[in-house]
């Protein structure tokens, strides 16, 4: 369950000296406060949403939203509200997901690089992860290696999630009975995106 949804955080307040209370009409006795809302998912800042703000006034106990205040209140807020500046953290979840996109472009870029030095060098022991014809997955295991073939082994079972394909990629699943394909199909197979994975141990 995705847990969501929006929180003020406390900007900056100011006790002005000028205002008079619309209340009690003392003067100097206003607090006024800035508030800036922001997104959240599962308490984590996302960015913000605009600020707000309120007025308390000490002497009465009178307290105001800023669309409560009367004209000379809300220009006294409007001041306030221009010169304050957010903090910075009520965009960490912004950064984390830059993060996340760098490192995952980063990670999936090294795959490739591996996966590519797998397919020019092929060893007994590594899965190709490819997508059967009935959109199902399966694995091949290679058994042996020639100069320019690949003997390999097919999974006897086939799964409809790629992100669950290590459930069937047991030593059991793969039958004695051994294919070959020359290392051309093979690479063909990669760059068609039949097979869209080599794992190596």
């Amino acid at each position: 369950m995705i847990i969501y949804g929006t929180r003020s955080a406390h900007l900056h307040s100011v006790q002005k000296t000028t205002p008079i209370c619309p209340n009690c009409e003392e003067k100097g006795s206003l607090l006024i406060s800035v508030y800036r809302k922001h997104a959240h998912i599962f308490w984590i800042p996302i960015f913000p949403l605009g600020k707000s703000g309120a007025s308390h006034c000490k002497n009465c106990k009178q307290a105001l939203r800023s669309s409560e205040m009367p004209e000379h209140l809300k220009h006294e807020y409007q001041k306030i509200k221009k010169e304050v500046k957010g903090p910075i953290w009520q965009f960490s979840g912004m950064f984390i997901a830059l993060f996340v996109l760098v490192f995952a472009g980063f990670a999936s870029q090294n795959n490739k690089k591996l996966e590519q030095e797998y397919l020019n060098q092929p060893m007994a022991g590594d899965i190709y992860e490819y997508r059967v014809a009935n959109k199902q997955f399966s694995t091949m295991k290679v058994i042996e290696v020639d100069t320019d073939s690949v003997f390999i082994a097919l999974n006897d079972f086939e799964i409809s999630k790629a992100s669950r394909i290590y459930k069937i990629d047991k030593p059991e699943n793969y039958p004695d009975v051994v294919y070959g394909f020359s290392k051309q199909e093979i690479t063909a197979m990669y760059s068609s995106g039949k097979i869209f994975d080599i794992n190596r141990e």
